[in-house]
């Protein structure tokens, strides 16, 4: 929402499409930060600043189910729920397709009422379902299901959001105990703060190994000491196994993105490993795909805090903003241009290019080059039989250089 405001408020039209009815996405049940800042203003303020903009328009229950095109000049046909179709043309895209938390079914979750995920915890304390006051024990586990295959990578803000809930209920009930079973406490920045706070709050919390992770018993199946649920696990300070008898056990599942690869390989751009979003590179262009007018941020691109998301969401409208300020789009000094009385259309620099710079224009029966999309690579150079792809833009002093450096 923040990225189609910040190109809406330079005066740009903003085709906003939504799959289900509300905008928000996770702010529709997160209630507040860590630091205590309440969210629904966050998101009200937002939602009634998009539905006001006359250049935004907002298409709700609606899918992509085709694109074509490239930077400059993209047209994508969207369907509703209705069937209703609908084509819109646009200059580029910035995918904000948010990410879910992950479900799980270890821990006997779904077997007991009593095992419930940080989500559920958190709306179910919203919802006053649960009363803080009368529970006396509660146990979170993080790392559920994460930080191993099929997951094997971190999504933190687990740690962060089960230091806010432990902080809450020892606020609301100060006598409860309150464990944390972890692997590594990852409160990073200003949040290590909390984890201070958290263990001077009496927070009990206890490492486990991989290899040993907690386990699980319900009410009937062993001794839980009246409660309807007993963690075991082993404790490395005391080092021997201890049992927390809980009337409540919170796991941290992390965070899985909600990115269909076929919405993403439509605008030519690619997914990670885990299925976020690849950027172009890291540090230098960390919101852009390797195509040229294509952009993500929030959830799509890795798992991050609300102030994170809103920050890359900042950063793609500015992005996409540098391509919307030109009536004519610059290409680099370094780009690719194909010799045609060379050329013998095999295509094998069309399926080299990682750019998708290339194409085969159908009247001219030509290879043609997009100068835009084009980064000066040279792979399509260095696959042509006949040397009818080249580059140019080099300088006769940085050829001579070359070649001298090529003969040391």
């Amino acid at each position: 929402m923040t990225a189609a405001l910040a190109v809406a408020e330079h005066g740009y039209e903003v085709d906003l499409v939504e799959t289900g009815e509300e905008l928000g996405g996770n702010l529709l049940w997160l209630g507040a930060t860590i630091e205590g800042h309440d969210l629904r203003p966050l998101l009200d303020e937002s939602r009634q600043k998009i539905e006001r903009h006359p250049l935004i328009h907002v298409h709700r229950r609606t899918q992509m189910i085709g694109t074509f095109g490239q930077v400059g000049r993209y047209v994508t046909t969207v369907e509703n729920s209705e069937g209703q179709a609908a084509t819109l043309a646009h200059g580029v895209t910035i995918l904000a397709t948010g990410g879910r938390e992950a479900a799980t079914e270890l821990y006997h979750h779904g077997d007991s009422p009593a095992v419930v995920t940080q989500k559920e915890f958190e709306r179910q304390l919203s919802d006053q379902a649960i009363d803080a006051r009368q529970l006396e024990s509660v146990v979170m586990i993080q790392c559920v299901g994460s930080r191993e295959e099929p997951r094997n990578y971190c999504s933190r803000v687990c740690c962060t959001a089960a230091l806010k809930h432990a902080l809450n209920l020892k606020k609301q009930h100060p006598g409860i105990a309150v464990y944390v079973l972890y692997r590594d406490m990852m409160t990073y920045g200003f949040s290590e703060a909390y984890y201070t706070r958290a263990r001077a709050a009496d927070v009990v919390f206890i490492q486990y190994e991989p290899a040993a992770k907690p386990e699980v018993v319900l009410e009937g199946q062993a001794d839980t000491g009246g409660k309807p649920l007993a963690v075991k696990t082993f404790d490395p300070i005391l080092n021997q196994e201890v049992q927390i008898d809980a009337d409540l056990v919170v796991l941290a599942t992390g965070i899985v993105p909600q990115l269909p690869a076929d919405l993403v390989r439509g605008f030519g751009a690619d997914l990670d490993r885990d299925g976020f979003f690849q950027e172009a590179e890291s540090k230098w262009r960390p919101v852009d795909s390797i195509t040229e007018g294509v952009f993500a941020c929030g959830l799509s691109l890795a798992p991050h805090s609300v102030p994170e998301a809103v920050a890359t969401a900042e950063a793609a409208a500015q992005r996409a903003l540098r391509i919307l300020n030109h009536e004519q789009l610059p290409s680099g000094k370094v780009v690719a241009s194909v010799r045609h009385s060379l050329c013998s259309l095999c295509e094998r620099c069309i399926d080299a290019c990682p750019y998708g710079a290339r194409s085969i224009d159908p009247e001219l029966e030509q290879v043609t080059v997009n100068p835009v999309m084009c980064q000066g690579c040279g792979a399509c150079a260095a696959v042509c039989p006949n040397s009818a792809s080249i580059l140019e833009g080099f300088t006769p002093q940085q050829m001579f250089d070359i070649i001298d450096a090529a003969m040391v």
